[in-house]
């Protein structure tokens, strides 16, 4: 075939793809529904419409229940099909520096199942990974699914990940360096695997689910014991071509001398996350600056919030300072994206206003006045659940083909 003839079989393909994913979506979205109305509804030849139904049936995403009301005409009534949403499964597992939270969906993306635990530490990530398929079949047969088949895993993790190898490249808070998640993964369940950042993973569930409210065009600032972004643009996740776009808790900035897990000195990330909020309190204690904290036997950045909100002026300078620093991260996210909405996700987004009004003012005075017009700046909904709901939703996304048509994310 030469390079200028048109590919007929790839555009059948593509075209039959599409024509199935208008009826999986009519089904699964406006059933009870028959292969008739479907037809009205689409455009499609009845005998298309009938061959791709008797396809899903087949592949159990759509089954028949019965038959509907006959027509005024007269006539058989149509055969009613519906959605079969326990006809696949999906996982989402979210592996975090402390602990590490695995969801169970169906089809339609309900939670069916959950099982949270410690991240395993210092257990190599091999170990962590088999540790982690070991529970998703525990929460799989514990809701009554054993032998349910999974038609996607997301994976998500704290650090630098390449969607396009499925490989985490860098979590400097596990400790993980170029782990093959997906292959390793895979291998233990049988299923497609894709491995995302929390950002990313964040950003979806937070515009499908929460802040967002499918803004599109968003970005997810991620501030919990790292720091880092996920960028959606037109609903979908931007990954770069190496899949690390969005770590800008590794960017440098001037002045700082702090050194990072990653292995430089002066990221973002040391001034502007959990443990900096714990360093930077420290600091002023040692200097021997009064404050309620010095009172604890050992404190975290939690503890440290929970004095600012009391009226500790130590704790309260330190959040805000972390506020400022972050509110740098979300002007270049402002500045090189342009979205719609800025939310502030991770575990630093509880905090609330003390953090969220440095933050605010500090994007304003670092962004570019254009950019900046109409951008708001919200925290997340969702809390912790933002990850493995995004991986949940991303699982779904990927667990056919067909659906990559109908559900953007």
């Amino acid at each position: 075939m030469r390079s200028d003839e048109p590919r007929r079989g790839a555009d059948h393909n593509v075209m039959r793809e599409v024509n199935r994913s208008l009826v999986l979506a009519l089904v699964k979205e406006g059933g009870p529904v028959s292969r008739a109305s479907i037809a009205r509804s689409t455009t499609l030849a009845k005998p298309t419409v009938s061959a791709i139904v008797d396809e899903l049936i087949a592949d159990g995403l759509v089954r028949e229940i019965g038959p509907g009301s006959t027509a005024v005409s007269g006539g058989r009534p149509p055969i009613l099909l519906e959605f079969n949403a326990r006809s696949q499964l999906v996982v989402g597992v979210h592996i975090g520096a402390r602990r590490t939270t695995i969801a169970i969906g169906d089809a339609a993306g309900e939670e069916v199942a959950r099982r949270e635990f410690p991240t395993p530490r210092p257990a190599g990530p091999e170990a962590v990974l088999r540790l982690v398929a070991d529970e998703v079949r525990a929460a799989i047969d514990g809701a009554g699914l054993p032998g349910a088949k999974i038609a996607a895993v997301g994976a998500v993790l704290p650090g630098l990940t390449d969607f396009h190898a499925g490989v985490c490249l860098l979590a400097p808070n596990l400790g993980w360096r170029d782990v093959p998640v997906r292959d390793v993964l895979a291998a233990e369940l049988g299923a497609p695997v894709y491995v995302h950042n929390a950002g990313q993973a964040a950003a979806v569930a937070e515009n499908l689910e929460g802040a967002g409210e499918r803004a599109g065009d968003l970005a997810l600032l991620y501030a919990g014991t790292g720091l880092s972004a996920g960028v959606l643009s037109d609903g979908r996740v931007f990954h770069g071509v190496g899949g690390t776009a969005g770590e800008i808790g590794h960017n440098a900035v001037p002045g700082i001398e702090e050194p990072c897990n990653c292995g430089n000195v002066g990221c973002l990330e040391t001034v502007a996350s959990g443990p900096a909020i714990v360093r930077a309190a420290q600091r002023a204690l040692a200097d021997g600056e009064p404050s309620a904290l010095a009172e604890l036997d050992g404190f975290d950045a939690r503890d440290v919030a929970a004095a600012a909100q009391a009226g500790d002026r130590v704790a309260g300078r330190v959040i805000a300072d972390v506020g400022e620093h972050l509110g740098l991260a979300a002007s270049w996210l402002i500045n090189a994206y342009n979205p719609a909405l800025v939310v502030v996700g991770g575990g630093l987004a509880a905090i609330g206003d003390l953090l969220l009004d440095p933050l605010r003012a500090a994007a304003a005075r670092h962004s570019l006045a254009p950019a900046l017009r109409g951008v708001e700046i919200r925290a997340s909904v969702l809390g912790p659940d933002a990850e493995v709901r995004g991986a949940v939703l991303l699982a779904l996304q990927h667990s056919e083909t067909y659906y990559r048509v109908v559900f953007r994310a």
